[in-house]
């Protein structure tokens, strides 16, 4: 059996402020259990971000977790379309999910992400790790 964690962490359009069909798939359908990180670097693509896991960086990617065990497969298998993973697109594919550990709520947990998987050398870094404050749409959800 393989390892299924019932957590995700979004680090770009996924992710409040944003209001895609996508990041509204996910509000809808998931719970929101805070924010978190990770260890690695962020890149600017466009319109949108790439982050890497690095384990032993000193620099961290920010994002907000989602416990998304009640629909679990319909999520990760919708989310995949959006992200491009699969088999079923040209490859190697831009994103692929894995499993990293994420520090949230002052504990680390196995989280599903989406990563870059192409060369990042001629790509903008986002220093603070944070797409939202790098696009000047600071994060906040809603109380």
């Amino acid at each position: 059996m393989t390892y299924n964690p019932d957590f995700l962490i979004v680090y770009g359009t996924l992710r409040p402020p944003f209001d895609n069909t996508f990041s509204q798939y996910l509000r809808q359908r998931g719970r929101y259990v805070g924010e978190g990180s990770f260890t690695g670097q962020s890149f600017d693509m466009g319109s949108y971000p790439g982050a890497i896991y690095q384990e032993n960086s000193d620099t961290h990617v920010h994002g907000s977790v989602f416990e998304i065990s009640n629909q679990k497969e319909a999520i990760l298998t919708y989310l995949d379309y959006y992200e491009g993973v699969g088999e079923q697109f040209e490859q190697p594919t831009e994103y692929i999910r894995a499993i990293i550990p994420v520090q949230f709520n002052g504990a680390t947990t196995d989280c599903w992400i989406y990563l870059y998987n192409l060369q990042t050398d001629d790509k903008p870094l986002i220093e603070s790790g944070d797409y939202s404050i790098h696009i000047g749409k600071p994060f906040s959800w809603p109380a």
